[in-house]
């Protein structure tokens, strides 16, 4: 049975109608939401996937090394700006 002093979080949480400004400059979502599904996602997923496949005992540790890793090979092959 609903509890009638709960309020209705879909109705609550449901916007005004007036779409923000950041959502109609980017339509991939906000800057740092862009810039983090474009810049580091694909290559911390990648690693989730190698630590998720070994399960290593320290796999906090063989994370950062894997994203260091991938860091020195991505970025190492960009030509300086």
């Amino acid at each position: 049975m609903a509890n009638d002093s709960t309020p209705n979080t879909a109705a609550a949480n449901t916007p005004t109608g007036e779409p923000t400004p950041t959502a109609q400059l980017r339509p991939g979502g906000a800057p740092a939401r862009v810039y983090m599904n474009e810049k580091i996602v694909p290559y911390l997923l990648e690693g989730m996937k190698h630590v998720t496949k070994e399960q290593p005992q320290n796999p906090l540790r063989v994370l950062g090394e894997f994203l260091i890793q991938k860091s020195n090979e991505v970025e190492g092959a960009k030509s300086p700006e």
